[in-house]
């Protein structure tokens, strides 16, 4: 046994059922995704077949014994996709969520020490904890549900299984042996409409074709036959793989590989197994929230300072530092962000982008590169007809005069009936043509032109040598039931054809084939593949008569009949055509700075053409770079040829390699998107930033791995994804900036109330009624804003955070100043009439939360009791609430642009208009609705006190604008582009 099957045993074992020795279960998932990403190591497929039969264990006669493939059975487990292992709850503890559990245990610890230290304990950290859990659980859910994708990944793969299969073993041939029993060595049939049970060796077949898109994401067709294998086994002929269709013909097999060891298991493994690289919306979060926890600590460790000082007890100091801590978590953003990326989402879907993970939308707006799949993606994924030669003459079919030329020359008219008999396509009652995908391409065409059915009536078929690789030609033979007489007829590769063929077809007559004749056909032949064709040539003999009368016995084994000396009719070039709108698709992509690189499993010269039409490729001279290139590549060269050459084209890669590509530009700091259609492309589009699948071509594994799926199928559609998402990556900065500007108002009385020993002057109930009442709604319709500029006409962002330092400076020592102090004006006027002046206030706290005194004196000499000083308290805070509420309605308009002039950009965002009254009428309930305003610890306001805050918010709006127009305008050298421009 030589090291690459040994070490193929070796990583048999890592997935038995029973866990190796030694590796805990985390362990060995990660040793298995490991042997996952490596390339099939074997040499199965290029070892004689009796030496593979003693290795296996099997005989080709008998197959396996029933106790043999039983205790196969019994060490490596059923012939099935094993299912990843996944660890949900942490999900629940991960992001922004871990500030809302935070703030929330936070809360009920508080309350707990307040019911243990006091009679009647406040319950509005018991609220407040209770609604923080709450919203946490709630986002908690909805983020389980994105992250549950793996497993139905694994079901949509197992879907692919056949049930049963036929199978020998004992010598007893079994047509019903169920397709998870089979093991290693067991020898199998499959036929045609069979789809083949796990990865086999050819024995012998006869005129077998399998169909592999499921892992080369090509449509053709493929023979597979009993010869010698290819260095890389995915490309060796004598192999057909798991999940693979047969569509012609009949082979018997041996197993290779079963389960997750198959090619398809492994690109199923990945698939499952692979973790989504973090979204650049969850890493802005995440350093978002590194930044609110300093903040927020830093805060805890002065009061806690400064609460020492002044001599309060420890109880009291820890209620007070959990408070503050509590106070600078921003309670609506996740929500916020949440509900922003729902509604694009929807907006998405109304332009045929339908969104599965929502982070997916911004990360677009992000990207930085795309990886585009060829076939179903930049393409049609339909081979169609685009030019004919016949001698001295090239047409094209899209030609207005072709029609005439085909009725008008009789080599055309030859071709045409070749065309239609030398096929395996068959076309069914409903229209429908079925068969391999070029000879499906021919049969349409010919449909545009004559009716292929009746000249197969005309000329029934008698005998067919099937296409191989090693003959590559196909022949049948026709009667022709008008002369009585037979017309052989042969399709293939044009060097195999041009070499049997001794006259041409010229006009109504033959002509003898010299050099300069089959000079011209190589030159075309090769000019047509440069476009990226498929060519395939035709040629014709008529049979004598008198050498084969009818019912001659032709005899396609050791052929009785001329395969030489024929006349050849022509070429036929057939494409997949790139899909309408992907070359200004592309080109506008491009122009936003994104690179686009197309990985696929096609022929290089195919790749490098397609490139070429659709724009990736400016030049012929792009770099390529093939599947065997890319094995012998090491990762550093890898990123070295990434950022060396920009138009880049990687071809015959495998499932592996596309992966291999998208870790590469990841690495190299890019924000990747993957396109894709086929099963071939699940572990890329797991693994990418962006996994993009189509809607209509695309597979069930891929649209099921998929962020993003295009109901159009049209690349085109990306551009508006990411237009969407640079759109809303603007926008949630400003419902971020309008969220935080709140913040600052909330947070400033709760140190005023612990460094000055005023009374409260906002509540945490009415703080919790702003972050997640009446900021809400205003702070989700600003995703609804156009965008302020061309968001194409920009390079990705590279180093632009979701919240800058800008934006705190703005926030923090601006307009949230301007916020607090309108609050606190209200506050302090409320007080001022009845009686208690602003500076009888400070230090006036321990008298007015004690229930035992009720002789607290004003200003004018009056005494109040507990429950008139809770009721002023009250009203109070309901003012400053009030005082927020306009002031933040300002601000939603300030918001609405970062650096345009509201005059200039106007108020057409219904949604916000209709979010700013609906803030204003919340307001309202929470004050003037009993029993509401009991909960919330609020007071009916008289109408006046609504007024307090208006020439604050003047101010904000005239501070702004003059902000912005310093910004535009570059004045004060560029200072306030610099601190403010966010």
């Amino acid at each position: 046994m030589n090291s690459r099957t040994s070490s193929l045993s070796s990583i048999s074992d890592l997935f038995r059922p029973n866990n190796p020795k030694g590796l805990r279960s985390r362990d060995l998932s990660s040793t298995r995704l490991s042997a996952l990403k490596k390339e099939i190591n074997t040499d199965t497929h290029l070892i004689p077949l009796k030496d593979l039969y003693t290795l296996l264990g099997t005989d080709p006669v008998n197959g396996l014994s029933s106790q043999k493939a039983q205790e196969l059975l019994d060490y490596y487990g059923l012939n099935t996709l094993t299912p990843p292992t996944h660890y949900t709850v942490p999900k629940l503890f991960s992001g922004f969520s871990i500030l809302i559990w935070l703030g929330a245990i936070l809360c009920l610890s508080a309350y707990l020490i307040e019911l243990s230290t006091k009679p009647d304990p406040s319950t509005d950290n018991l609220y407040l904890g209770c609604v923080l859990i709450a919203v946490d659980l709630i986002c908690g859910i909805f983020s389980f549900f994105q992250n549950y994708k793996s497993s139905k990944i694994m079901k949509t793969f197992n879907s692919m299984i056949p049930m049963h299969t036929t199978c020998l073993r004992d010598g007893i041939l079994n047509r019903n042996t169920e397709v998870r029993d089979l093991v290693k060595g067991d020898i199998i049939y499959v036929e045609i409409g069979d789809v083949i049970p796990a990865d086999i060796r050819i024995i012998e077949s006869r005129g077998f074709k399998v169909d592999n898109s499921s892992l080369t994401g090509e449509c053709i067709a493929v023979p597979r036959h009993n010869t010698d294998g290819s260095a890389n086994i995915l490309e060796s002929p004598n192999v057909a793989f798991f999940s693979s269709l047969c569509v012609e013909g009949w082979a018997k097999g041996v197993v290779l590989f079963c389960g997750d060891l198959t090619a398809l298991g492994r690109v199923a493994g990945l698939a499952a197994r692979l973790q989504p690289a973090p979204s650049p919306l969850s890493r802005e979060i995440r350093r978002f929230m590194r930044c609110m926890s300093t903040c927020a600590l830093a805060l805890g460790i002065f009061i806690a300072s400064a609460s020492m000082i002044l001599g309060y007890p420890f109880m009291q100091t820890s209620i007070f530092v959990i408070g503050i801590v509590v106070a600078n978590i921003p309670e609506g953003l996740q929500p916020t962000i949440t509900a922003s990326l729902t509604l694009t989402a929807k907006r998405m879907v109304t332009r045929n982008c339908l969104v599965k993970n929502l982070d997916a939308i911004e990360a677009l707006g992000a990207c930085t590169t795309i990886c585009s799949d060829k076939t179903g993606t930049l393409t049609e994924n339909k081979m169609c007809v685009r030019h004919i030669w016949t001698w001295n003459k090239t047409y094209s079919i899209l030609d207005k005069e072709f029609e005439n030329f085909l009725q008008n020359d009789q080599a055309l008219n030859s071709l045409k009936i070749c065309g239609a008999l030398c096929s395996n396509a068959t076309v069914v009652k409903s229209g429908v043509i079925r068969g391999d995908a070029s000879e499906k391409a021919i049969l349409n065409f010919l449909f545009n032109y004559c009716d292929p059915v009746t000249i197969r009536k005309r000329y029934p078929k008698i005998v067919e040598i099937p296409f191989n690789s090693v003959n590559k030609y196909q022949i049948s033979i026709h009667l022709n039931e008008e002369k009585k007489t037979y017309l052989l007829v042969m399709k293939g590769a044009p060097e195999c054809i041009l070499s049997r063929c001794v006259t041409i077809a010229f006009n109504n007559k033959s002509i003898s084939m010299t050099e300069d004749i089959k000079q011209a056909v190589n030159t075309t032949t090769e000019n047509l593949a440069n476009t990226g064709e498929r060519i395939l040539a035709f040629a014709d003999c008529d049979l004598d008569s008198n050498e084969y009368p009818l019912n001659y016995p032709f005899d396609t084994e050791n052929p009785n009949f001329p395969v030489d000396e024929l006349r050849f009719l022509g070429l036929i070039g057939l494409k997949d055509p790139p899909r309408e709108q992907v070359r200004s698709a592309i080109e506008r992509v491009r122009a936003a700075g994104v690179r686009v690189m197309m990985v696929t499993g096609d022929h290089p010269a195919t790749a490098r053409a397609v490139a070429i039409e659709v724009g990736i490729a400016t030049t012929p001279s792009c770099h390529i770079v093939t599947g065997t290139e890319l094995r012998n590549m090491s990762p550093d060269l890898l990123y070295l040829t990434l950022a060396k050459h920009y138009e880049i084209v990687f071809a015959r890669t495998s499932p592996t390699q596309k992966l291999q590509i998208v870790e590469a530009c990841q690495k190299q700091g890019g924000v990747v998107a993957v396109t894709g259609d086929g099963v071939n492309d699940a572990p890329a589009l797991r693994r990418a930033d962006i996994g993009i699948s189509m809607g209509i071509a695309g597979s069930q594994v891929s649209k099921q791995t998929a962020d993003i799926i295009l109901m159009d199928d049209n690349f085109a559609t990306i551009v508006t994804g990411i237009e969407e998402g640079r759109k809303i990556f603007d926008n949630l900065k400003k419902s971020v900036c309008y969220i935080l500007i709140s913040n600052v108002p909330e947070i400033l009385p709760v140190l005023m109330f612990i460094l000055f020993s005023i009374p409260l002057p906002l509540g945490v109930m009415t703080i919790l009624c702003v972050d997640l009442g009446t900021d809400m709604w205003p702070a989700v319709s600003l995703s609804h804003e156009q965008a302020e500029q061309d968001v194409m006409a920009r390079p990705p962002r590279t180093s632009d955070p979701l919240v800058s330092n800008r934006m705190i400076r703005l926030v923090y020592l601006h307009l949230g100043l301007i916020e607090f102090a309108a609050g606190m004006f209200a506050y302090f006027i409320v007080m001022a009439e009845h009686g208690f002046y602003p500076s009888q206030l400070f230090g006036i706290r321990q008298k007015w939360d004690n229930v035992a005194v009720t002789d607290v004196e004003d200003s004018l000499g009056q005494e109040w009791t507990y429950a008139e000083r809770n009721e002023l308290e009250r009203a109070c805070q309901a003012t400053y609430f009030v005082a927020v509420v306009v002031t933040q309605m300002m601000n939603c308009i300030i918001c609405k642009t970062r650096y345009n002039s509201i005059f200039h950009v106007g108020m057409k965002n219904n949604v916000l208009n209709i979010g700013l009254i609906f803030e204003l009428i919340l307001a309202c309930m929470v004050c003037y609705i009993p029993g509401v305003n009991t909960f919330f610890k609020t007071y009916p306001l008289r109408l006046r006190w609504w007024f307090l805050a208006l020439p604050f918010a003047a101010l904000m709006f005239i501070f702004d604008e003059f902000r912005k127009h310093c910004i535009r305008n570059h004045m004060f050298g560029g200072w306030f582009n610099k601190f403010t421009f966010y």
